[in-house]
């Protein structure tokens, strides 16, 4: 209301003002630290994934701007500014190949932004390099959606809206804090409205797909298997999927979560056999299979009645699969499902129309108990007993002096060799010797040293030099239990490899070899099977895993692990399904009707809300000594007939004062006289003793006004 004179503008020492002062002087210094913030802050996320020079740009570019704000340097000229963006695009060209991708966009858009720094002059300039910069902010959600980039992306809107406020101040000295609180204040207004629209608004699939970079598969099983390579996987801890079950979570060694059927043995790499690769095409164009008879799509196994004997109980689970960039999905044995963008092929194992970019929910019911081909198709028997006509002699020898020994008997021979792994030294490792073109031979007789996928390919060549059907599944094993959310999150180093063999009567049957050399990786995890060895997350030494036996560690790991997982189902993957779902319980069905009076009824709640807090919020304001003595004085002047106007300045007040009450004219004259002069003259800060003694001679005049005789 009372506000005191600010002082005249510096200027230079030659007494003229400095060049440029006019349009550098139109953007508040408060709102110009806050963009410069602003822009390290968004440039911060981004530094380790794009070119140095981006970062050289940056630092070029605040310093200019520093010193433009300090009059010493001019904005740069038109040629220059010419070159600067032909530069950045050229270096953008020579970086990515290309000037139109995501990411060679994305630093185009940045250096864009801290171009336009250069050129900004006035609070229409600010206001846009404001407004980019909330577009801005979100591009480094396209490389992490996680918990601490969404809170670090709100800081950051945090501090540009704190940019925008201080555009609108024109106090020359700084208000940082006051200018952060504000901004602080606004974010926070307005994240009930955010929740509101985030539930209710409807939610629409995307008019076009772009891969992203956050997409992108960091690892993941693959479609085909050479000893080794599962080892390599199994060095990563970076999550793979988790799933949440609706029951109780079958036990550990019951975990056997399957990916891929290997049918094909080529050389020393299993993979899928050729005629599903053929109908299983990763292409848009050939998963069209409506009519395909090796995959069914949400109708339930309609296609082939007989091949699976439903018994026992169903387990019903909710995966979230992170991008793996294929089609496989993974899922306990024999599942079922209803989605129609998902299908179940002739190896029961789940595939997807198109590879998985996208963290991907789906919903699955299995059977494990359930026998399937109880009768084995011919095709497929002969498809499961193939083998390299030549390679592995010793191991031939051994497989038929084996067969004969048990005179022929699956059960039996399927013993032997399980007895063989389990007595004789084999050894379990992540560091298994490289092996030559008789792969078998000399892991079977020379090193006995390998990984999962060793065993199982070893144990499916055995079975199938007897004329047993027998197929290696990749997939994962186990995972890490959650009892208080009910789910498992398996990460890469659970990544397994183990063998279905056909028996007469019973159909495929699961066999794990690793089982029989190192039973605790089933029953206890990898960490305890390679715990003599050392080399659990050994490339990753400040892995939070390997820190489990640290008490509190493990359990900040597990709290934040729920958070995360919390994070993933219930906003990351609020899709256009979870959204009706949601409108089903809620309302009990969709409408529009229901729909626009739920957001109506929740916009009328928070609008209350703000504004009882505003209301309780509301403080008196606080005067300043001298401002409340001269407003006692003006209660005076009211009550006199004379109340003084919004706004009228003290001299103004004064003269009508004067004319009302005549008698009062020479002590209403002091009072004024003395407030005009603590308030406005320079020479009486507060503090000095001038403004002390001036001030109690108000106050003794306020105290008792005094009545002069006409």
């Amino acid at each position: 209301m009372f506000r005191r004179k600010s002082k005249p503008s510096s200027q230079s020492s030659k007494g003229h003002p400095r060049k440029h002062a006019i349009a550098v002087a139109s953007i508040p210094r408060t709102s110009l630290i806050w963009l410069l913030t602003t822009q390290a802050l968004v440039l911060l996320p981004h530094l380790l994934r794009i070119p140095y020079w981006v970062g050289i740009l940056a630092i070029a570019c605040g310093g200019w701007r520093i010193m433009i704000f300090h009059g010493r340097w001019s904005y740069p000229a038109r040629w220059l500014k010419a070159l600067l963006v032909i530069a950045v695009v050229a270096g953008t060209f020579f970086n990515y190949g290309t000037i139109v991708g995501l990411e060679a966009g994305v630093v185009l858009l940045l250096c864009t932004f801290l171009l336009k720094l250069l050129e900004m002059k006035n609070q229409r300039d600010a206001y846009l390099v404001v407004f980019l910069s909330y577009f801005v902010i979100v591009t480094q959600l396209l490389y992490s959606q996680a918990i601490p980039s969404a809170a670090y992306t709100f800081f950051t809107l945090i501090v540009v809206t704190s940019a925008l406020v201080g555009l609108h101040q024109q106090q020359v000295t700084l208000q940082l804090k006051k200018t952060l609180r504000k901004g602080s204040v606004m974010m926070l207004q307005a994240v009930p409205l955010m929740v509101l629209l985030f539930i209710f608004i409807p939610r629409l699939g995307p008019i076009w797909s772009v891969e992203l970079p956050s997409q992108k598969a960091r690892s993941g099983v693959s479609d085909q298997m050479t000893p080794g390579d599962i080892a390599e996987l199994s060095k990563s801890d970076a999550l793979a999927f988790r799933a949440t079950f609706s029951g109780p979570i079958p036990p550990q060694d019951q975990l056997y979560w399957r990916g891929v059927v290997l049918s094909e043995l080529m050389g020393r790499t299993w993979r899928q056999a050729s005629r599903e690769l053929a109908l299983a095409s990763r292409t848009a164009q050939d998963l069209k299979l409506s009519g395909n008879p090796l995959i069914t799509w949400g109708d339930q196994f309609q296609r082939w009645p007989n091949a699976v004997k439903k018994q026992g109980q169903a387990l019903h689970y909710t995966v979230i699969l992170e991008p793996t960039q294929q089609n496989w999905l993974y899922a306990l044995a024999v599942p079922q499902i209803s989605n129609v963008d998902i299908g179940v092929t002739r190896d029961f194992t789940l595939i997807a129309r198109e590879p998985v970019r996208l963290r991907q929910q789906y919903e699955v019911r299995s059977y494990p108990e359930s026998l399937v081909d109880v009768e084995l198709p011919h095709w497929l028997r002969r498809q499961n007993v193939q083998l390299p006509a030549f390679g592995n002699p010793k191991t031939r020898v051994f497989a038929q002096q084996l067969w004969d020994d048990v005179q022929q008997k699956p059960q039996q021979y399927i013993d032997r060799i399980l007895q063989y792994f389990n007595r004789q030294p084999f050894y379990y490792t992540l560091k298994p010797p490289t092996l030559g073109f008789n792969s078998v031979d000399e892991f079977l007789f020379t090193s006995r040293r390998g990984f999962c996928a060793h065993y199982a390919s070893t144990f499916v060549y055995l079975m199938r030099l007897a004329g047993i059907p027998a197929r290696v599944i990749a997939g994962y094993q186990g995972g890490e239990r959650n009892t208080t959310n009910n789910y498992v999150q398996v990460r890469q180093f659970d990544a397994h490899a183990w063998v279905e063999v056909w028996y007469d009567g019973r159909g495929w049957i699961r066999v794990d070899p690793t089982a029989s050399v190192a039973p605790e990786r089933i029953q206890d995890g990898l960490e305890a099977a390679l715990a003599e060895e050392g080399s659990f997350l050994e490339d990753t030494p400040l892995s939070p895993i390997r820190f489990k036996h640290i008490g509190w560690i493990n359990r900040l790991r597990l709290e934040w692990d729920m958070l995360e997982y919390r994070w993933q189902r219930f906003v990351l993957n609020y899709n256009q399904d979870q959204q009706m779902d949601f409108f089903n319980q809620l309302f009990g069905g969709f409408s529009w009707y229901k729909l626009a009076l739920a957001l109506g009824g929740g916009l009328a709640v928070i609008i209350l809300i703000l504004g009882l807090w505003i209301i309780l919020r509301r403080q008196p304001i606080k005067y300043d000594p001298a401002t409340r003595l001269y407003l006692r004085f003006c209660q005076w002047g009211k009550k006199q007939g004379c109340q003084r106007l919004t706004g009228e300045a003290p001299m103004s007040y004064l003269q009508r004062l004067q004319q009302q009450t005549p008698h009062y004219s020479i002590w209403a004259q002091r009072v004024t006289d003395s407030f005009v002069t603590l308030q406005y003259n320079p020479d009486y800060e507060k503090g000095t003793s001038f403004y002390q003694k001036e001030l109690m001679q108000l106050k003794k005049l306020v105290r008792k006004p005094i009545k002069e005789s006409l």
